[in-house]
């Protein structure tokens, strides 16, 4: 599957800039460029849709790397969509690996950051089942295999706690009394785990009352 059909034409335009731009500021490191999320399910909606995209790395960026596209990113703010990606920066073959050393830029940070994997399965579930190549190696080929069941109700999210603790199931209704909702739309049939951004736990896209919602921990934006 591709990207959607109705992707806007300043947004294609990014794309390109970094096929282009980002092996020359990664040489040597990048494996691969990585759309996935509502692009490739044909849920994309321009009017509040996020733009997730994974870069695969070899290695951990060192200073040098992460310096140029951390200035990348704020050279490229002119462009309205730099502010609704959430780019991570894996490292090859430590996808699910909660030790592994990421990097990432999302959108409520407006920064590139550094911090340690979540681990999340969910990304390379969809990659390998509908995610874009824009460079690099084959999404299907890229993603690695994650077994076991992913759970479907949408009475429940389930939340993976940090130090790597299980997942644990919350109730709509309590999520509700305990975290700050706003919602929005979301491709994924199933929850998103946490990933940790400057020391804050935040929870992704979860079905939530039968909706789907993008809510963080406490009234955290």
């Amino acid at each position: 599957m591709g990207l959607a059909k109705n992707i806007p034409k300043d947004l294609a335009e990014l794309f390109q800039v970094m096929v282009t731009e980002f092996p020359a500021i990664l040489r040597g490191n990048l494996v691969g460029i990585y759309v996935w999320g509502s692009l490739t399910y044909n849920a994309f909606d321009k009017t509040c849709s996020d733009v997730d995209v994974v870069a695969v790395t070899a290695r951990d960026l060192d200073e040098r790397e992460f310096s140029e596209l951390d200035v990348w990113f704020k050279k490229k703010d002119e462009n309205p969509w730099v502010k609704r990606i959430d780019m991570r920066c894996v490292i090859d073959g430590e996808f699910l690996d909660k030790t592994s050393r990421c990097c990432g830029f999302y959108h409520y940070t407006g920064k590139l950051v550094r911090h340690g994997s979540d681990g999340n399965p969910i990304i390379w579930i969809n990659i390998a089942q509908s995610g874009v190549t824009l460079w690099g190696r084959d999404a299907k080929l890229i993603a690695p295999h994650v077994s076991g069941s992913v759970p479907q109700r949408r009475s429940h999210v389930g939340i993976e706690l940090p130090q790597g603790r299980p997942a644990l199931p919350i109730a709509a209704s309590d999520l509700k009394r305990r975290l700050s909702i706003t919602p929005t739309r979301c491709s994924l049939p199933v929850a998103s785990f946490t990933q940790p951004i400057g020391g804050r736990w935040f929870p992704k896209m979860k079905p939530v009352g039968g909706q789907w919602a993008r809510y963080h921990p406490y009234g955290a934006r």
